[in-house]
């Protein structure tokens, strides 16, 4: 076995260094499960958060505030489904690593994307989705993160008064596996529904 391979939560080997050839492993469930056990900030945050929930939160900015389609919806809560894989790096760690780490997380995420066909959606809606995924930041900073120093990145980001990601302390990390999974597939029905409406119509 390569140094470079990963067990996933299903019991699939993953060789990290070839994504192209782990279409198979790269399914909705195991993304669901094994982000909702990775934590964002490295564990900083005053309780466990995880890129699942943040995830959720991203896509429902994007529905909420920023009015995405289910394509766009879809693309936005998946925007971080590569680190199923490849682990959540904090941003300071990112720079550090260089170069490196962007072409493996580069890599994967393309990989990601193209296994649920959102290639296209991502990137015609990825000024959006980076924005509400600035805009869920603002919102984790406030409600989850010591008191500090102002995050440059967030200059000018507004921070949404009707959407906070306090008192959650009662869901499990499985609640949040499923509350993925459903929304992705809530999702991916809707999508493929308006994908074969507009076949039709085009008909």
């Amino acid at each position: 076995m390569s140094p470079t391979t990963m067990l996933t939560a299903h019991g699939a080997r993953v060789d990290l260094a070839l994504p192209a050839l782990h279409h198979g492993e790269i399914t909705l469930s195991v993304i669901a499960h094994h982000l909702a056990q990775i934590n964002r900030f490295t564990g900083a945050a005053r309780r466990p958060y995880s890129v699942a929930e943040h995830s959720l939160l991203v896509a429902d900015i994007a529905d909420r505030e920023l009015r995405l389609d289910v394509h766009g919806q879809f693309a936005a809560l998946l925007h971080d489904a590569h680190e199923a894989f490849v682990g959540d790096a904090s941003t300071p760690m990112k720079h550090a690593l260089g170069g490196a780490w962007h072409l493996v997380e580069e890599a994967w995420q393309r990989a990601t994307l193209r296994a649920f066909g959102v290639l296209t959606p991502s990137a015609a809606y990825r000024s959006a989705i980076k924005r509400a995924d600035l805009m869920a930041l603002a919102i984790e900073r406030r409600d989850l993160m010591p008191a500090g120093d102002e995050w440059p990145i967030l200059h000018g980001v507004p921070v949404l008064d009707y959407l906070d990601v306090r008192g959650r302390e009662r869901m499990t990390w499985a609640d949040w596996r499923d509350a993925f999974s459903a929304r992705a597939d809530e999702l991916d029905y809707a999508r493929t529904t308006a994908l074969h409406l507009s076949r039709h119509e085009a008909v």
